[in-house]
């Protein structure tokens, strides 16, 4: 029996690499763009925005702004070192380019996410056809196989006991 696969799916897997960047008075904005050519593949995962050890006792707000400028700032955190320092961020998935502005105060403030590329991985079909003839050998050594030398094992059965109850 001879199975063939002729659907074409493209299986992907993911580069993940650490990002991070700063932001205080003198640098104010920072963006992200991606790295290499795979830039349409890229994502960018925020996963937390703190405050340095020498933060002031003021509001730091962090926004972040549009690509074309064409809606407002969306601000992703408000941080005061007596209050809350830091911010751990989850489900944020932003796609480059992405600017990161420090609104209010001095900082300094750090991001740090993952940067993601995903890329397409090809060589499971390749896995795929090996895997599928194994299958058809071991179908092969099976059926050379004859139930007479297979030897048949004898199974006692237990008695089953009776339950004594107490009055």
């Amino acid at each position: 029996m001879s199975r063939h696969s002729t659907s074409s799916v493209t299986e992907t897997t993911a580069k993940n690499m650490l990002w991070g960047s700063e932001l205080n008075q003198e640098k104010q904005t920072c963006t992200f763009r991606g790295q290499g050519e795979k830039k349409d593949s890229c994502k960018l995962l925020l996963s937390t925005i703190c405050l340095g050890e020498k933060a002031k006792e003021e509001v730091n707000r962090v926004e972040v702004l549009s690509q074309e400028g064409r809606k407002p700032p969306i601000t992703i955190a408000t941080l005061k070192a007596s209050v809350l320092p830091m911010v751990t961020v989850s489900g944020i998935e932003l796609s480059p380019p992405v600017t990161f502005r420090l609104r209010t105060g001095s900082g300094p403030v750090f991001l740090s996410g993952l940067e993601c590329y995903e890329t397409s991985d090809l060589t499971w079909e390749d896995d795929e056809e090996e895997e599928e003839e194994e299958e058809e050998e071991d179908e092969d050594e099976d059926a050379d196989i004859s139930l007479e030398e297979i030897p048949v094992k004898q199974v006692k059965r237990v008695a089953p006991q009776k339950q004594m109850s107490i009055a």
